[in-house]
């Protein structure tokens, strides 16, 4: 059996809507959909291979290979005289599609659920593709920084390490096949490398040392009169994914969160396999076992889950036929007691 994450399912118009959009919507707003359907068929194909979410990703690998080839042998081309010949090509092939969807649109008018569904798709492949820049948060000095450490190793690498060609295919295939599932594995295993983080902390300024807590002090209070001590609540976030065939499981997509995570995201040990932290300290359990936080369902779910999309976006306290992520907190708290004198 193969196991696969599709893209978020369009819900037919008769379980969706039970008027139709026709009747409800104002005549001129129908008439501007209508025209611009063309353009958004064109620029959602677009994104597809952008955001690698077509449902054939093989071609996109074909289009990124032969972008890459023409990269690498820019030159080779050029000699031979095939640029005139790649460049018609390429043109003529671009051509093509925009005059066959123009064309299907005129033969086969669609319905307005239709290109509503169609603006949906677009708009959320516009949110994967603007995602890493919500994620990461840059300020303009600290911009300047980055590019004023960056720029002359940059400079060092095309005069010494690498020629353009190389650099700029370098580049290429770091743009292109960023949102790939490949890639965005990739980075998720080296994420997992403190060395790693330290050159993002260092180079972007965002700080990745709270990427480790999964534990907050609550209060700070006397244990006896020979001892200090600290409550802390430990949190650690579960996390599952739906599948097609199997319903809810904890294996999830290499490149997104692992199954047992704390607030921040990171990978931790799950409540079974749970150790304190800080050895050389004492700890005491507070609380017999780990208990789910309601709170983080607001109460709306007897087992504690808060619901997602396929992207783990746009939170549901119940479950759907559009949720197809979850989580829950679990808590347990502890005191941290040091010795004055030992």
């Amino acid at each position: 059996m193969t196991i696969a994450a599709g893209f978020t399912p369009i819900p037919t118009s008769h379980s969706r809507r039970s008027v139709p959009l026709v009747s409800t919507t104002n005549p001129l707003i129908t008439s501007m959909l209508y025209r611009i359907f063309p353009i958004l068929i064109i620029f959602n194909t677009a994104l597809d291979f952008v955001t690698w979410t077509n449902q054939d990703p093989f071609m996109n690998f074909i289009y990124h290979s032969t972008l890459y080839i023409f990269i690498y042998y820019y030159d080779v081309s050029i000699y031979y005289f095939y640029m005139p010949i790649l460049v018609t090509l390429v043109f003529s092939s671009i051509n093509y599609y925009i005059n066959s969807v123009y064309s299907h649109v005129n033969e086969e008018e669609p319905t307005l659920e239709e290109i509503v569904d169609t603006l949906d798709n677009f708009a959320t492949r516009v949110d994967i593709l603007l995602e890493p820049f919500k994620t990461i948060k840059i300020s303009f000095k600290k911009l300047l920084n980055f590019l004023f450490l960056v720029t002359p190793v940059h400079l060092l690498m095309l005069r010494y390490l690498m020629q353009p060609k190389t650099y700029l295919l370098f580049l290429s295939i770091i743009l292109t096949a960023f949102h790939s599932l490949w890639f965005q594995a990739t980075m998720k295993i080296l994420w997992r490398s403190q060395f790693i983080r330290n050159i993002f902390s260092f180079f972007v300024g965002e700080n990745t040392a709270h990427f480790y807590n999964n534990y907050k002090i609550l209060n700070e209070t006397k244990i006896s009169k020979e001892k200090n001590g600290k409550i802390i609540q430990f949190q650690i976030i579960e996390n599952q994914r739906r599948w097609i065939g199997l319903g809810w499981s904890d294996k999830l997509l290499p490149y997104e969160r692992a199954n047992f995570t704390n607030e921040a995201l990171q990978e931790t040990s799950s409540p079974v396999g749970f150790a304190f932290p800080f050895n050389s300290k004492q700890w005491q359990w507070l609380e017999e076992k780990w208990n789910i936080d309601m709170s983080f369902c607001e109460g709306k779910n007897k087992d504690g889950w808060l619901f997602y999309d396929n992207y783990w976006q746009n939170a549901q306290l119940q479950d759907s036929i559009t949720s197809y992520t979850r989580a829950r907190k679990w808590t347990r708290k502890a005191v941290l007691i040091s010795e004055k004198n030992k």
